[in-house]
């Protein structure tokens, strides 16, 4: 069988003498095509490691008989131009045998994407869509604006935050536009070489403007050179009756992110569509309704746009990926054409250029599988948490989130800016309350992943390191710590016989000790250094609005809190003796005691602490000292009460001032009034003055005279005698 094209390998860089003996050639939709090329030269020392990553190009050109047939098939000028061209980089090359007459040679042709395959690498985008962030990858690489190109449809939504993990730059772009439902292809240009063509709708496809490609069964017809299809057959699958997504967003927790779509109502499955079935995905991840309902439309094309394929075989030249042809003969199935989704080509010296392929309807939107897999995190990854500049105290936002830096992310970032905001795991959370400590820069933080998405980060865990050393030594293997960045502090000892709880803050030194008070050193407080203190270098207040007891009465822990037993016995008993010398006091005809006020206030306020009240209680006695004065004050009523004696020393004057009556009354011993030095004065300004005695009464001054005087007149008077 005679060739009838004429095949050529290329180098920019270089002029081998070389012919093409075969070569192969596989393309697809949404991958990189590979073509590999077998070929016989006279020199057998070609430096094949020079020809890596050289620019290159394998073109297939009819010969000049077939010119004017190809040209007409697919309008193209009747020019030079090769009828199909690949161009790229040679990533693989290889001597195969080495004879007396030639050394035959094998080179692999890819486009420069491909070359993004040897290129992993982890790293963060923020804030951009995915035609950016593509962008952003192909710009690294030194892809200038004419090696791609976006044809889009619609706006993409900005994402807050896309890592790529541990992942080739090729997989990273392949797996966010099968996620977008964006398809690639390649285009051949003299100038630019090999450009990636991104697009999402079917108005972005290639379509042919020449006359209609011929279907022949296959007879032979490639002998004379007529570009044909041999065959095409057309496979039918059932499709989904509908898909659905659901997700969560904790930023908007009562949104119900689901969506759905129904193929019953599909003006793209006709009614004697097989529906078998429904799907249901979770953690798509959208952030409003608006992005759940597109990633479930773009779901369903991606199955819709699979019920039917076409495969088949032909010798068409300019076929190509995401090109759409029309045949000759109508296919009920495909109005519009055939959109091209894969091909083979193969072609040698002795055999005549052909390939298979694969193809849908071009009416259907075509969306990629998702077959390159997202990155997936099992365990936990070390990061540290940042800070903006100048920021003092833990950089958090109103929902609690960090910022945080992961150390295979080796971009500049300005600070405080490293991640999205992170959220982070706490033992106890609810409705305005929780547990929170807040995290300040530099700590490190184990960060876990939602579904083991690398996009999904949350802080599982707070760790210490060698920069960050915990606050507990080795031998604290007893003692329970909590200790703030400020130095506040809640300890709980659990060592036998010193078991304590300490609270505390440096500011003022402000502290609680509960237990076996010791210092920093673990000695014991002195003898007594048990039980509780509440110290602080500042001013301190003990306030309790339904009232307090004070008591040193011995309980046990299980006892009531307000157990006052004691405390109200000792206080009837104080109140009982008061109402005994009351009487005493009456029948001398003195002044009561107002004790039935106390009785009552006891019983209906103090009792219990029914009202807001104060009771101190101590078996072995109460002091108070100040260095200064003491004020006892009440809008009511003082009352006293002693089982036994009530002393009253002053170190300078007594006084003692009554609005209305100054009672004083000894049941059983007599009063004394008595002045070491100065003046007994007794007077009765505005009334009468009274000196009564049951038996003698005696009047005497041992040193001096005594002097009555009056101003009207003197009475004495007396039923015995009158004694000089």
């Amino acid at each position: 069988m005679t060739a009838r094209q004429s095949y050529h390998l290329t180098f920019a860089r270089f002029s081998p003498s070389l012919s093409v003996r075969s070569f192969s050639a596989s393309e697809a939709v949404n991958t990189a095509y590979r073509v590999e090329i077998t070929a016989t030269s006279t020199d057998s020392s070609l430096p094949l490691s020079s020809y890596l990553n050289q620019r290159a190009a394998f073109e297939i050109r009819p010969q000049e008989g077939l010119l004017s047939e190809v040209a007409g098939a697919f309008g193209s000028a009747l020019d030079d131009s090769p009828a199909k061209q690949w161009q790229g980089i040679i990533t693989s090359c290889e001597k195969l045998s080495v004879s007396k007459d030639e050394t035959v040679y094998r080179f692999v042709l890819e486009p420069r994407f491909a070359a993004l395959k040897h290129f992993q690498t982890s790293r963060l985008f923020q804030h951009q869509t995915v035609p950016d962030i593509v962008a952003a990858v192909f710009k690294h690489h030194g892809f200038s604006g004419v090696d791609y190109r976006f044809q889009k449809s619609r706006n993409y939504a900005v994402r807050e935050y896309v890592t790529q993990y541990l992942e080739s730059d090729f997989d990273f772009i392949n797996r966010l536009c099968e996620e977008e439902g964006i398809w690639y292809a390649f285009e051949q240009h003299e100038q630019h070489g090999d450009v990636v063509v991104f697009g999402d709708s079917p108005e972005h496809y290639l379509r042919s403007q020449g006359l209609p490609v011929s279907y022949r069964p296959h007879a032979g017809l490639e002998s004379v050179g007529t570009e044909a299809l041999f065959n095409l057959s057309i496979r039918h699958n059932p499709i989904v009756e509908g898909i659905r997504t659901a997700d969560y967003n904790y930023r908007s927790a009562d949104t119900d992110l689901f969506a759905e779509t129904d193929n019953k109502q599909s003006e793209e499955s006709a009614d004697n569509t097989v529906l078998l079935g429904k799907q249901q995905h979770w953690g798509l991840h959208p952030k409003t309704t608006d992005e759940a309902q597109v990633q479930t439309t773009l779901l369903n094309e991606a199955n819709l746009c699979r019920q039917t394929v076409a495969a088949g075989s032909g010798n068409v030249v300019s076929m190509t990926p995401m090109k759409v042809f029309q045949t000759d003969v109508s296919f009920p199935e495909a109005p519009d054409g055939w959109l091209v989704l894969s091909m083979e080509h193969s072609g040698s010296r002795d055999t005549a250029y052909s390939h298979t392929f694969t193809a849908i309807p071009a009416q259907l939107a075509y969306r990629p599988e998702r077959i390159t897999p997202r990155p997936h995190i099992d365990g936990t990854l070390p990061a540290r948490v940042t800070a903006a500049e100048n920021c003092t105290y833990a950089y958090i936002d109103d929902m609690g989130r960090y910022r945080v830096k992961l150390p295979f992310d080796l971009d500049e970032w300005s600070p405080g800016g490293e991640s999205r905001p992170v959220r982070l795991a706490k033992p106890y959370a609810g409705p305005e309350y929780g547990i929170h400590f807040p995290l300040h820069e530099g700590t490190e933080v184990m960060l876990s992943f939602v579904q083991g998405n690398p996009d999904r980060p949350y802080i599982s865990g707070v760790m210490h390191d060698s920069a960050h050393t915990d606050h507990i030594p080795a031998d604290w293997n007893t003692r329970n710590v909590i200790r703030t960045w400020a130095n506040n502090k809640l300890r709980m000892e659990d060592l036998q016989g010193q078991e304590h709880i300490k609270l505390a803050t440096d500011y003022q030194k402000s502290q609680l000790n509960l237990g076996h008070i010791v210092d920093s050193t673990r000695n014991k407080r002195g003898e007594n250094g048990e039980g509780f203190e509440l110290r602080t270098d500042g001013w301190g207040a003990v306030r309790a609005g339904k009232g307090i007891l004070v008591s040193a009465q011995n309980q046990d822990a299980n006892g009531k809190v307000l157990d006052m037993d004691d405390a109200i016995a000792q206080i009837e008993q104080a109140l009982s003796l008061a109402k005994s010398l009351n009487k005493a006091a009456q029948t001398a005809n003195n002044h009561n005691t107002d004790e039935e006020t106390q009785r009552g206030r006891l019983k209906d306020a103090l009792k219990d602490l029914k009202e807001a009240g104060l009771i101190q209680t101590a078996p072995a006695g109460i002091a108070t000292a100040t260095e200064q004065s003491q004020l006892h004050t009440a809008n009511e009523n003082i009352h006293l009460v002693s089982g036994s004696h009530t002393d009253i020393s002053a170190g300078q004057s007594l006084t003692a001032h009554a609005a209305e009556s100054l009672n004083l009354f000894a049941q059983s011993s007599g009063i004394k009034v008595q002045a070491n030095q100065g003046k007994v004065e007794v007077q009765a300004q505005n009334d009468e003055l009274q000196l009564n005695a049951l038996k003698d009464a005696t009047l005497t001054s041992s040193a001096g005279k005594i002097t009555i005087a009056a101003k009207e007149e003197i009475l004495i008077t007396c039923k015995g005698r009158i004694s000089n």
